[in-house]
This record gives C-alpha cells, sequence and structure tokens, in this order.
C-alpha cells in the first residue's frame, strides 16, 4: 500500500510539473506574457495615436522621435510574445489572440515583420525631420496594424482593460 502511495505521489508531481511548465516560459508564467503583451499592445495603440495627434497639431517630426524609436523597438520583438500555449482558453488570462497566429506562424512572423518594417521607416522619417514623410508613413503603420489584426485578433480595438 505504501509503495502505491508513493508512486501514485510520484506521478502527480510529474504530472503537476509538466503542467507547471507548459504554462510557463524562462520563469514567467503564461499569464503574465500575456498580461505583458496586451499591455504592451496597449502603450503602442496610444503611442501610436499620440504621434497622429502630434502631426494634427502641427508639430515637426523630429518632435515625434522617441515615441517612433520606441514603437519600432516594440515592434521587433512583437512576435516572441506569442509563445505557444498563450492562445485563447489555454491559460485562464483572456485573451484576442487568434489560433491562426499559431496554425500559421510563417504569415504571422511574416505580417509582424511588415509591421516592425513600417515602424522602422517611421522611425527613420522622424530622425530626419521628414514631417510630410513621417505623417505619411503613419498611415502605412496602420495598415500593417489593421492587415495583421484583422487575421490575428478577436474583437475590437479598445481601451485597455482595467
Amino acid at each position: 500500500m505504501g509503495k502505491g502511495l508513493i508512486a501514485s505521489s510520484v506521478a502527480f508531481v510529474c504530472l503537476a510539473a509538466v503542467g507547471l511548465s507548459s504554462q510557463e516560459r524562462n520563469g514567467v508564467s503564461y499569464v503574465d506574457v500575456i498580461a505583458t503583451r496586451q499591455a504592451s499592445l496597449d502603450m503602442s495603440s496610444i503611442t501610436f495615436h499620440s504621434m497622429g495627434d502630434a502631426m494634427k497639431a502641427g508639430r515637426e517630426a523630429k518632435t515625434q522621435a522617441y515615441p517612433a524609436a520606441a514603437l519600432a523597438k516594440w515592434a521587433k520583438t512583437l512576435p516572441t510574445m506569442f509563445p505557444v500555449g498563450t492562445g485563447e482558453g489555454q491559460t485562464p488570462a483572456d485573451s484576442q489572440a487568434l489560433r491562426a497566429i499559431w496554425t500559421d506562424r510563417a504569415n504571422f512572423v511574416r505580417a509582424a515583420a511588415d509591421y516592425a518594417d513600417a515602424t522602422t521607416k517611421l522611425a527613420a522619417l522622424a530622425a530626419a525631420n521628414d514631417t510630410v514623410g513621417f505623417t505619411r508613413q503613419l498611415d502605412e503603420v496602420s495598415h500593417a496594424c489593421s492587415s495583421c489584426h484583422t487575421r490575428y485578433k478577436s474583437g475590437a480595438q479598445a481601451a485597455p482593460k482595467k
């Protein structure tokens, strides 16, 4: 009886360990990964809209160099924020990430690269103080966002959840 209990306990611990490892990435829980990507995406949306507002207010592109560079830096890391195991229903966290992110990974990574390219150009135009080009490039960044969201995100873009 004692050996059976020990064997059952060991099996339970092993199964629990497998469950924990599938819910963590490098010591960070998948719930935290989802919260981080959602907060980062909210901040990138706010940054993007703020830059558009600055252009509508007649500011020069160079005044947006820092937020444009920050957006470009974020864009390069975006695909890493969607590890396997962080889709809707795979954790207790709410997620609008569609299953296609993982089942159509190559195209998702390509869409994310298009976004990164668009934001890199945006940052370069801000650094060059090309206000006309920067304003035009904001539309390209918006298109890259919308294109990806259409294929890989459920629900509408909305104010950040509390």
